[in-house]
């Protein structure tokens, strides 16, 4: 018996593993699609996603395509923790624009399939920050 679909996957792990975790704090990487995925797990567990998600690190998601079917509440949550870096020729990790979900970087790649290589280093310094501001505001 399996998931139907990525969605359901995810809610499946989500349910069964994420919320029956001590971890207090979480963070996710996607690519692609997976951006889809981020929005349904956030809708679907809004509270519990802003309490514990700290940050989203998506590459090349077409994530505007994806947004158009989810709540202002949901965008708006997850523009505050969310970079999308997208294939651009531009250097990686630059700063290219923000959306309703969240800011834009370079993957320094223009290649789809290369993103996430190329913006390895990026996403691994943005979760790193994220999780920094968590421990100094946590006293």
């Amino acid at each position: 018996m399996g998931s139907s679909c990525a969605e359901e996957h995810a809610c499946y792990i989500w349910e069964n593993f994420i919320q029956r975790s001590s971890a207090p704090y979480i963070c996710i990487v996607a690519h692609s699609y997976g951006g889809a995925v981020v929005l349904k797990l956030a809708s679907q567990y809004m509270s519990e996603f802003d309490k514990r998600v700290f940050a989203v690190a998506l590459t090349d998601s077409p994530m505007s395509t994806y947004a158009t079917y989810f709540s202002l509440n949901v965008l708006k949550m997850l523009q505050m923790r969310t970079i999308n870096w997208i294939a651009s020729p531009v250097q990686v990790n630059t700063d290219v624009g923000v959306r309703e979900y969240g800011r834009l970087r370079s993957a320094g790649h223009t290649s789809h399939e290369w993103t996430s290589y190329t913006a390895f280093d990026g996403i691994f310094q943005f979760l790193k920050e994220e999780r920094q501001k968590l421990e100094r505001y946590k006293y």
